[in-house]
């Protein structure tokens, strides 16, 4: 099913050239802000290392940028540049038609009942950490 969903919006992503996991990552530092790589984790669900990984290549083509805390130097905070708030914005009217499209075809109402479904799964299994499972880089 996830396959099936994803593969509805891969062609607004291969257009920018951005993987999902990316996307997920922009998608998060806009409507969240500036956050710490264990954050973007989380709300993503990208294992660590992939999101080092993720991370890495993002900030070599210029789409994030990783600056220390000032505080503790062990932490880092990660952010959108300005390229990838324009790309970010660019990209956003054409998903927003995708997830019509979605809804006009399944129904308002089913939407929301498979993201309470959706919901309740990750509930269900969430870590002992409280974080939903990771899902690795394929």
């Amino acid at each position: 099913m996830r396959a099936a969903i994803v593969g509805r919006f891969r062609h607004v992503l291969k257009k920018t050239g951005l993987t999902e996991q990316q996307f997920r990552i922009l998608r998060a530092l806009h409507v969240r802000g500036t956050l710490e790589p264990r954050e973007l984790c989380a709300i993503c669900h990208i294992s660590s290392p992939s999101l080092s990984g993720v991370l890495a290549r993002m900030e070599g083509v210029g789409l994030v940028q990783r600056e220390r805390h000032p505080d503790d130097q062990r932490r880092q905070h990660v952010s959108l540049s300005r390229r990838a708030q324009q790309m970010f914005a660019d990209v956003s009217e054409d998903m927003e038609a995708v997830y019509q499209e979605l809804e006009a075809a399944l129904g308002p109402a089913f939407v929301d009942q498979m993201y309470a479904m959706c919901d309740t799964v990750l509930e269900v299994l969430k870590g002992p950490e409280g974080e939903a499972p990771a899902e690795d880089d394929a």
